[in-house]
């Protein structure tokens, strides 16, 4: 198992570009990659998610965090510098799909060596004291196959509950929704680990061989475009949302590809906002110049 170099960034569109660029590049003829991050806070959704489904608005609101969606299904997790990322890049095979066990078995023994009781449930999920310590998923062009998970390790559980907290109103879409855990910190699991950077080398002596790989400055630059042209893109992180309703104090907003397709209400000046983004910063530039912009803004956020 060779490790891969990602230059220390915790930027989570460069580390979701990072695993693109590997599962669709990566000779894996001879060697496993194991990749492993942590990110700055973030929310990450599933390939096939809706935002407005899973994420609370008031981060949407108040840009708290950042968001971001990876190129794998499975559901919403909050990512911060008491979580590490791990994705592991091999050569596909039909044997390895949904056949988390194959990856993810070394990691549980390593936290079983660690102290940490670990195991693993028919959710794909890893498990200590009962309570889901992390979450996985897998994506595959055929040629590579990428599983890759997270660790709580010392997450702040507050912020993750709030921000993936239900909202307030209506939501109806057919989309991939998340599964509700109970969840704990490793950091209360054993005393092996002060930080999330010594489990991280832990698990780099436990699980790679001591190579690494370093990517070339026109990898990195390949990697770095990724990130911009369609990681951070409004139409991936929002427009990949599968259509979605939302349903709110007699308004109904009908949103398809992140756009406003069609808002119900009695409120029919809203009628202008179809064909906007429905993102917090773009309806509030477009109400700018509505005399209740304030609450028209409550209304339909």
């Amino acid at each position: 198992m060779i490790l891969i170099d990602n230059r220390g960034t915790t930027n989570p569109y460069i580390n979701l570009a990072l695993e693109e660029f590997l599962v669709r590049n990566a000779n894996c003829e001879q060697n496993d990659y194991l990749l492993l991050y942590i990110n700055e806070p973030c929310v990450v959704v599933g390939k096939n998610q809706s935002i407005y489904k899973e994420v609370n608005f008031e981060f949407l609101r108040n840009d708290k965090l950042k968001l971001a969606r990876r190129i794998s299904g499975g559901g919403t997790v909050y990512q911060d510098e008491g979580n590490l990322c791990f994705s592991f890049i091999s050569k596909f095979s039909n044997q390895k799909i949904n056949n988390y066990r194959h990856f993810n078995q070394p990691v549980v023994d390593a936290l079983h060596k660690a102290g940490v009781e670990a195991m693993m449930d028919e959710r794909n999920n890893i498990l200590a004291a009962q309570q889901k310590i992390s979450g996985n998923a897998q994506f595959t062009n055929r040629k590579n196959i990428i599983s890759h998970g997270t660790l709580l390790f010392n997450a702040d559980l507050t912020t993750l509950r709030a921000c993936l907290k239900r909202n307030s109103f209506q939501v109806e879409t057919k989309a991939v929704n998340s599964v509700p855990s109970g969840i704990a910190n490793i950091i209360h699991l054993t005393d092996k680990f002060s930080s999330t950077g010594q489990l991280k080398q832990y698990l780099v002596s436990e699980l790679t061989s001591g190579g690494v790989y370093a990517f070339s400055d026109e990898d990195w630059l390949a990697i770095e475009n990724l990130a911009d042209e369609k990681f951070k893109s409004f139409e991936w992180v929002y427009g990949r949302s599968p259509r979605t309703k939302l349903i709110k104090q007699q308004v109904e907003i009908e949103i398809e590809n992140g756009i406003i397709e069609q808002i119900s209400s009695s409120q029919h000046h809203l009628q202008f906002l179809i064909g906007e983004k429905y993102e917090y910063q773009s309806i509030k530039k477009a109400l700018e110049f509505t005399s209740n912009a304030s609450q028209l803004l409550e209304l339909i956020f």
